[in-house]
């Protein structure tokens, strides 16, 4: 992203504090601090939070950390050593910008910099993912462009990690996993957390990967995520080895057609529930209803899970930018499960599907 980016992103949350009637708003590492200034390190136990207030905004980092922050877009760097209280750093740096009663700070924050915040300044907390949630529901053309080539590398990477066909049978789950994981690297794709679950496995819609063998006469389940220049993309697909029964077979179709009813309900005009409502409505025809146990689908973008879920109730309108999942999934304990997910992107001129992998039935 351009600086201008960021700091366009940093004004849009600065103007919003007032109207909220929040004095500051303190973002500490996190998704939120990577879309507000482009850095995405992981925090430790050093406080380092970006301050976005009425006054010049400022970021407070230790002295560790001075060559990986030097660069960003914040008006203003502020560092402490170890040894020192960073804590008397950070009041000063607000006091001397006004001051602040009331502080908005980031919803991941550990409590042991929230909590010490709070005393230290003597200020009023609360979340601010209300002022950052909104900016990072609709995503721009750069964002969208991102989780798009990574879903691309993402078919790819399947394709080539099922290449082997049979050659699975006998093979254990965290086998799978290492090679797609392996595949997912050689494209690009970064932070690969993969779930593949073998046979009865599959009934668990977030089963853990481990020893169960990929079997003959069974399926293969296999969600997985990863990220393409920070943005995460993720998608579900269940294959078979060896031929499937006709109770397989059926509720593959189902899950196929609520996927694809789920789909068409995609469109500008309709709210996000509409989605869930056209999933659960189609399997819920055909006698399946208690297998699907979870909602259609959630936002996506720095995070896996991230903004508002496709589920019903939820009354976000399907506009430009929102980019979200599609997944609808039958599970049946101790047998089996199916589960088919894309990404799905709204744009200016409709639904636009992220994912070319096949969606229909795979039997090796």
């Amino acid at each position: 992203m351009k600086p201008e980016t960021y700091l366009r992103r940093m004004g849009a949350v600065r103007s919003a504090l007032a109207p909220s009637g929040v004095d500051l708003c303190l973002i500490s590492p996190g998704s939120d601090l990577a879309y507000l200034t482009g850095y995405g390190i992981p925090g430790d136990e050093r406080l380092l939070v970006l301050a976005l207030g009425a006054g010049e905004a400022f970021l407070l980092a230790n002295e560790l950390y001075r060559e990986q922050v030097k660069d960003l877009p914040v008006p203003a760097l502020v560092f402490w050593r170890d040894g020192e209280d960073p804590y008397d750093t950070l009041r000063d740096e607000i006091r001397r910008r006004g001051g602040a009663a009331q502080i908005a700070v980031s919803d991941t924050m550990p409590s042991v910099f929230a909590l010490t915040i709070a005393s230290r300044l003597g200020a009023a907390l609360r979340p601010a993912g209300f002022l950052t949630r909104p900016l990072r529901q609709y995503k721009d053309e750069e964002e969208i462009r991102a989780i798009a080539a990574g879903s691309r590398a993402a078919d790819e990477a399947l394709r080539a990690a099922l290449a082997p066909g049979r050659e699975w049978i006998g093979r254990a789950e965290y086998e799978f996993a290492g090679e797609l994981a392996r595949e997912m690297r050689r494209r690009g794709l970064e932070n690969p957390d993969i779930h593949a679950a073998a046979g009865p496995g599959a009934a668990v819609p977030h089963h853990k990967t481990g020893n169960a063998l990929i079997a003959d006469g069974s399926c293969l389940l296999i969600d997985f995520v990863g990220s393409h220049e920070g943005y995460y993309t993720d998608m579900t697909r269940t294959v078979h080895f060896g031929p499937p029964d006709e109770e397989f077979r059926a509720v593959y179709a189902i899950v196929l057609g609520a996927h694809l009813a789920a789909e068409e309900a995609a469109r500008p005009g309709n709210l996000l529930e509409d989605i869930d409502i056209a999933a659960g409505e189609y399997i819920a025809a055909r006698g399946y209803g208690a297998a699907f146990t979870h909602r259609t689908g959630h936002g996506i973008g720095l995070d896996v899970h991230e903004g508002a879920s496709v589920m019903a109730g939820e009354k976000t309108p399907l506009a430009p930018g929102l980019v979200f999942s599609i997944e609808p999934g039958i599970y049946l304990p101790g047998r089996f499960g199916v589960r088919i997910e894309n990404l799905v992107a709204m744009t200016a001129g409709g639904r636009k599907t992220l994912h070319a992998f096949p969606r229909e039935l795979l039997v090796y």
